[in-house]
């Protein structure tokens, strides 16, 4: 095991020396406690820590992917010693910063890794399992660290990835290759292994196929098409409330399940940083609880369970995975009224609709009617109106709205 572990530690050194890579819009601080980057599978969280280890020697970097097949092993030993050992073999005078990738695949690395934080070691950790990461935090390593979630390229990040740099004058001179770049974006998100891929449907299904057996099937022991078929559900429901009573409703006919069955598939599919759900902003918690919406981490997910793109669907959730980019503490707004608002920030007091187009006079009223009185109820000032293409300053009912494309919104994005 030392001869591999040598090998395995030799070979991330000379990749992370000859890597080239994206700045990402997530720059981790210089703490003494872990940190522990979590969040959806491929989605740059091994290249975030490569960026990491620029700010060490080389020889100080001690890298181990635990889903390398070489360290299956290790699962089989009493005790993980030989990790540092091998290290000190080449090494002999140095301490090394240790980076584990994908650390929930080595078995109870809770306590290692405590030992290992206890001798003084630098430690950072990238997991795939909210469940498995967040238990073990709270539990084992509470106080010792501090947990960052990574999502899928930011727009900016995609056009960084594929060479594309837009100029300030450019977003007026050159919108059609924008908004060429901007759909495949909206489209088939923001995984860089997507972004780079010649065959995007391809890909997708690779990643996805990963992440529903490996993170679902695989670890919860469920039915594959029940599972499946609340994907499915929750596709259609994107931007749409719904309780869980109603979508056990609409399974129920199809496919024998159980309510208790439906609620615990929804729950898991939060566990691989699939979904994410954004509950409606009331006090009460029973208010808050009893419906909700569900969104995707990204937006190939969207697409691969869908039968044809609905670029409406795709837009809202976009902003969803923007505005929790942004760190926004996000829910949804109802009015006493019945009116709905796409997402509320109430710390910051931001209200922020979505919808593809207003040209539409219906819609125009619809929109605009809800967030104003969105904002009436909730005491905020200003709202924003994300569209696909159109731009425009409202002042209504002494309301400041602006309504502004959502590539520009992103693009505008100054972290």
């Amino acid at each position: 095991m030392e001869d591999i572990l040598k090998r395995i530690i030799l070979e991330n050194q000379e990749r992370i020396e000859q890597k080239q890579l994206i700045p990402r819009y997530l720059k981790l601080p210089k703490i003494e406690q872990i940190s522990i980057i979590t969040g959806l599978r491929r989605s740059g969280k091994t290249s975030l820590l490569y960026n990491e280890t620029n700010r060490y020697l080389k020889e100080d970097v001690l890298f181990l992917d635990f889903e390398d097949e070489r360290l299956v092993m290790l699962n089989t030993l009493s005790s993980y010693d030989c990790i540092i050992d091998s290290y000190k073999r080449l090494f002999e005078n140095r301490k090394p910063i240790l980076f584990f990738d994908e650390i929930q695949g080595l078995k109870n690395w809770h306590l290692y890794v405590k030992r290992l934080y206890t001798q003084g070691y630098k430690i950072y950790l990238t997991g795939s399992n909210s469940d498995l990461i967040t238990r073990d935090i709270s539990t084992y390593i509470s106080g010792r660290g501090i947990e960052f979630e990574i999502l899928p390229f930011s727009f900016s990040e995609y056009l960084q990835l594929k060479g594309k740099k837009i100029r300030e004058n450019e977003r007026y001179t050159k919108i059609p290759q924008i908004l060429n770049l901007f759909d495949d974006y909206l489209i088939n998100g923001g995984l860089p292994e997507i972004i780079r891929s010649e065959d995007k449907m391809l890909s997708i299904r690779s990643i996805f196929d990963l992440l529903f057996y490996k993170d679902l099937i695989v670890r919860f022991k469920c039915s594959e098409y029940g599972v499946k078929l609340v994907i499915s559900k929750l596709v259609e429901n994107v931007g749409k409330t719904f309780s869980l009573n109603k979508l056990h409703n609409k399974l129920k006919p199809i496919y024998d399940i159980s309510k208790p069955t439906t609620i615990h598939y929804v729950n898991i599919l939060e566990k691989p940083y699939l979904i994410q759900t954004v509950f409606q902003y009331r006090r009460s918690f029973v208010q808050r609880e009893s419906e909700r919406k569900v969104y995707f981490m990204d937006n190939s997910f969207i697409t691969m369970n869908s039968i044809g793109p609905d670029l409406g669907k795709l837009l809202e959730n976009l902003v969803f995975i923007e505005l929790k980019r942004r760190q926004k503490e996000l829910y949804y707004h109802k009015t006493t009224k019945g009116f709905e608002t796409d997402f509320v920030v109430p710390k910051e007091k931001e209200a922020f609709q979505v919808s593809y187009s207003l040209k539409d006079v219906e819609t125009r009223e619809r929109e605009i009617r809800a967030l104003i009185s969105t904002m009436n109820e909730l005491d905020f000032k200003h709202g924003t109106i994300l569209t696909y293409n159109e731009e425009e300053i409202l002042s209504i009912s002494g309301f400041d709205i602006k309504v502004i494309p959502v590539w520009k919104w992103l693009l505008d994005n100054k972290q």
